[in-house]
């Protein structure tokens, strides 16, 4: 089981990667609890969703990506490293990533709902 500990640190590591060029997404990219999460530096609420370009982590699950997502429109299959809390080890999956523009970024990890809309957090 994953601890809250080496969750907020694992986002630490995906928040504070920046990205190594100019097609790479930038910054951070959330729903309003996720937003704040991140101009906090901590979350504590179910409801917590952030996409960067090296992943993406909900409260209590996220996965990391294996090449970094870049800020074309359109549909992008990332393969990833996923975990969840209260699962042991990691899962290898294939996540959906969709950039609709201004409507934003929706993210489908398998076995899950749709998530979205995630919009710029700055």
């Amino acid at each position: 089981m994953a601890s809250h500990g080496a969750i907020i640190s694992l986002a630490a590591v995906i928040l504070a990667a920046g990205p190594a060029a100019a097609d790479v997404l930038a910054g951070s990219y959330g729903n309003e609890v996720g937003c704040t999460g991140v101009r906090l530096g901590y979350h504590d609420s179910d409801d917590y969703v952030v996409l960067t370009a090296d992943g993406v982590e909900t409260y209590g699950s996220g996965c990391e990506f294996a090449q970094r997502l870049t800020a074309m429109p359109g549909t992008q299959l990332l393969n990833s490293t996923c975990f969840a809390e209260g699962e042991d080890g990691t899962t290898t999956d294939v996540v959906k990533v969709v950039n609709k523009g201004g409507d934003g970024f929706f993210v489908t990890i398998p076995g899950l709902e749709e998530i979205g809309p995630l919009k710029s957090c700055s």
